[in-house]
């Protein structure tokens, strides 16, 4: 029985002579926990039940922005595997070999469950001491062990789900680490074309660094972007959330796969010759297959997109898991040529495929968020929604902040304009978070129309797509009309994907100025 103070009973004798029976006493008047005066047993207090935690709660992360870089490194690997051994499923069945797909299904299992156990829900377990004259100053924790607080506490314990903000390494740290590893293989490069003994040495050091300058080299250009869009939009984003569109992203190439790689080559290959059919892979089948299921994936988050920002954010961030994906192939593909191949391929996907990738996909996402914008105002007009009307607990937020380890400040804001900051400005010295360089986002007239309808910009995105591949393959064919040698098709291919990458990125500047000066509500 709880005594009236707020105590717990402490059992014990009153006097040698006397009956035994329980005395209580508050349980206040214990200096340590557990221990009880002389002829007294001290009795711990039951542990307290979980509740539901208040809405007005507010919960602090240590801010730590390379951890999602490592967990997502792991997820794309996990996912390549996963994409092709899927892919012998429905391919094994083209080729009418069942033994194909019952090994690609068998061996994909593992990577499907290892992928769901990546993306499992993270939950938080709660432990609070709130500041209270009715309360106890011990109380008896759920997991084991005891808390004794030097004043009167009452105690609670909640199970939230982790809902903390998105936390990215700063772009310009990334892009750093980029530069330097361009850097070292540019100088293998150098040093293989020296002498015989300076290429010995420039593969045998490549050897050496090949597979951390492959895991580099795939991943550091998407994080990079990731984080450049993250802090120009501004926009409160919870980090599950941006983890499931970078995987959405990644999981969209399994579709991707089997229509470029089988279903295109089938039913092209009725009407063509093999050798057409191989030019109008990169030309028709990449960018409808390959546009037509990353804008799939972006409608599955319909429900998260209330704004052209938010549908941008979405498509750009499928975009980019799309793109990890494949750079992952073709940056592998490039290690076996050596310093050369990796250094131009990885140079020229980081500033050029890979943001191209985002950018198509945003446009998708652009469209999409409109309409949905402009939908949700015509339903709201139609049906008056009272505003005192409350949430359901399942729909309250519980407000998350990041804490700079360093500085003790938090990261951020609570407005999306004051949200984003600037790349990070102090690399020498004390590293303080980029987040933490506040700055607001300018808002400027927007120079190109945004689509307003989904189909509209699925449509840009793979006229896009489609301009960059079809432009390389047609250089490709002119070139061996006109007789050039190998060396000067690949020369004058080079040239022309420089500058498709300043298109991209000058087109790029221009969209997201528009995005970041689109309403939010109509």
């Amino acid at each position: 029985m709880q005594p009236s103070n707020g105590g717990y009973p402490i059992t014990g004798t009153s006097h040698p002579s006397a009956a035994v029976r329980p005395l209580q006493i508050p349980i206040q008047a214990q200096n340590t926990v557990g221990v009880a005066p002389a002829g007294y047993t001290y009795i711990m207090p039951e542990a307290s039940q979980l509740t539901p935690p208040p809405a007005d709660l507010q919960l602090i992360r240590v801010s730590k922005p390379w951890k999602i870089y490592g967990r997502m490194l792991g997820t794309v690997i996990v996912a390549t595997f996963l994409a092709e051994l899927i892919f012998l499923i429905p391919y094994g069945v083209a080729l009418n070999d069942p033994f194909m797909s019952i090994c690609g299904g068998f061996c994909a299992a593992p990577f499907v469950f290892l992928l769901t156990f990546f993306r499992r829900p993270k939950l938080v377990h709660l432990q609070r001491a709130v500041a209270d004259e009715h309360g106890t100053n011990v109380h008896r924790l759920a997991l084991g062990g005891s808390l004794q607080t030097p004043g009167k506490t009452r105690f609670a314990h909640h199970i939230v789900r982790d809902d903390s903000l998105l936390d990215t390494p700063p772009s310009k740290t990334a892009w750093m680490v980029f530069a330097g590893l361009l850097v070292i293989t540019t100088f293998l490069t150098g040093l293989y074309f020296t002498s015989d003994f300076g290429a010995v040495i420039a593969i045998l050091l490549f050897v050496i660094i090949g597979i951390p300058a492959w895991l580099l080299g795939f991943s550091i250009p998407v994080v990079a972007w990731w984080s450049w869009c993250t802090r120009r939009l501004g926009l409160h984003t919870r980090q599950r959330e941006a983890e499931s569109w970078l995987v959405a992203g990644m999981l969209s190439a399994i579709p991707a796969l089997t229509i470029n790689s089988m279903l295109f080559p089938i039913f092209a290959g009725i009407f063509f010759s093999d050798y057409v059919v191989e030019l109008l892979m990169p030309v028709v089948s990449a960018p409808f297959g390959e546009e037509i299921c990353k804008g799939l994936f972006v409608l599955a988050f319909a429900s998260s997109i209330d704004s052209p920002k938010r549908g941008f954010q979405v498509g750009f961030t499928v975009g980019l898991g799309f793109a990890m994906l494949e750079n992952l192939i073709y940056i592998l593909s490039s290690t076996f040529g050596g310093p050369i191949a990796f250094t131009l391929t990885a140079l020229l996907r980081g500033i050029g495929s890979i943001p191209g990738h985002a950018f198509w996909t945003g446009l998708t996402g652009t469209g999409l968020g409109w309409y949905l914008m402009k939908r949700k105002a015509v339903d709201m007009n139609r049906v008056h929604i009272p505003e005192d009307i409350n949430e359901s607990p399942e729909e309250q937020q519980l407000e998350w902040k990041l804490l700079d380890p360093k500085s003790g400040e938090f990261v951020g804001s609570d407005t999306s304009e004051q949200a984003v900051v600037a790349p990070a400005t102090e690399l020498l010295g004390e590293f303080r978070l980029p987040l933490l360089e506040p700055y607001t986002v300018q808002q400027s007239k927007a120079m190109l129309p945004l689509p307003k309808h989904p189909l509209i910009g699925l449509v840009l995105a793979i006229s896009g797509h489609a301009f960059w591949n079809g432009t390389l393959t047609a250089i490709e064919l002119i070139g061996i009309a006109a007789d050039l040698s190998d060396g000067e098709i690949i020369a004058i291919s080079l040239l022309w994907s420089g500058l498709l990458v300043c298109g991209v990125l000058l087109l790029g500047r221009e969209i997201i100025r528009s995005v970041i000066a689109s309403p939010d509500s109509v």
